[in-house]
């Protein structure tokens, strides 16, 4: 997948119109277009990035193949979850917490 495409997928995890994070962001949406069609985006696009999305991986962002992913230890670099992936995961970590809790 295309950093293009990467870009996207993570905009629409948090805003249901560029226009929101384009405004969010103090900029035009039609330069926030160009980026979202292969324009070379700059150092100071992807510092906002990395405030608004602190849990996305910038080595997935960046990296043209996910195949040359990079393992520190045993965590393997993800791809970010949407809003409702998220919800699931801490449900059902709230649910194995309290069956721990209950059986001490």
């Amino acid at each position: 997948m295309e950093f293009e495409e990467k870009l996207k997928q993570l905009i629409k995890t948090k805003y249901n119109r560029l226009g929101d994070l384009a405004e969010k962001f103090d900029m035009n949406y039609s330069q926030l277009s160009q980026y979202l069609n292969g324009k070379k985006v700059s150092i100071e696009f992807l510092n906002k990035i990395i405030k608004e999305f602190p849990e996305t991986d910038l080595n997935w962002l960046l990296r043209d193949e996910y195949d040359n992913r990079v393992e520190e230890g045993i965590e393997v670099y993800k791809v970010p979850l949407n809003q409702d992936q998220i919800i699931a995961k801490m449900e059902t970590l709230l649910v194995d917490l309290k069956e721990q809790l209950a059986e001490k």
